[in-house]
């Protein structure tokens, strides 16, 4: 299985967008903070038929919805016998009305979520990139939770403007994209596009 990968999409040219016309999937994730204009770009070249997404800290609610994406924010998904599941947004780090969390609710949502194979999310795991001081990429506890719990094999995840793979909990295999790439689920690898 094939999955294509956007996030963090904060300026993008439509040149880039078009490489995405040529790629092959068989389902594609956005992972947030991606505007309206960027998102309109990218949707004149993937397909909204085999695309999901949640929200990053910098989205409106309800951008995915007006334009027919499926928000899979605590929702679980199957494809080709893996479960999917999204949790959107950061760690709150400002004010406004932006999807983001305290630790505390962050972890009190998830705690409902089913088990997945795959946990797609806007942030990352808390203290994986940056230290607790460092509100705005600390990462999120309740995702450092429920991946100890229920040891995904996959946590792919946006936010930290960085694309790295790292292995968490001896477990899961942690993947950070940012702007787009074709992660091969079989061999774990990833293609960066743009």
């Amino acid at each position: 299985m094939k999955i294509l990968v956007i996030s963090d999409c904060h300026h993008l040219l439509e040149e880039e967008a078009k490489k995405l016309e040529r790629v092959e999937y068989d389902i594609c994730f956005l992972l947030g903070d991606i505007s309206g204009q960027y998102l309109d770009i990218i949707l004149k070249y993937i397909d909204k038929n085999k695309t999901y997404g949640i929200l990053g800290n910098h989205d409106e609610f309800g951008i995915l919805e007006a334009r027919g994406i499926r928000n899979i924010h605590c929702k679980l998904i199957e494809l080709q016998g893996l479960k999917f599941l999204g949790f959107e947004g950061s760690n709150r780090y400002k004010k406004g009305n932006f999807p983001m969390f305290t630790q505390k609710e962050a972890i009190k949502l998830i705690k409902r979520c089913p088990k997945a194979d795959i946990l797609i999310s806007h942030d990352s795991a808390y203290k994986l990139y940056a230290d607790s001081k460092d509100l705005a990429h600390c990462g999120l506890k309740a995702i450092t939770k429920y991946i100890k719990k229920n040891k995904p094999i996959l946590n792919i995840h946006g936010h930290q403007h960085i694309n790295s793979n790292k292995m968490l909990n001896k477990y899961t295999k942690v993947i950070c994209v940012y702007r787009a790439v074709v992660l091969d689920i079989d061999t774990k690898e990833t293609n960066l596009l743009f």
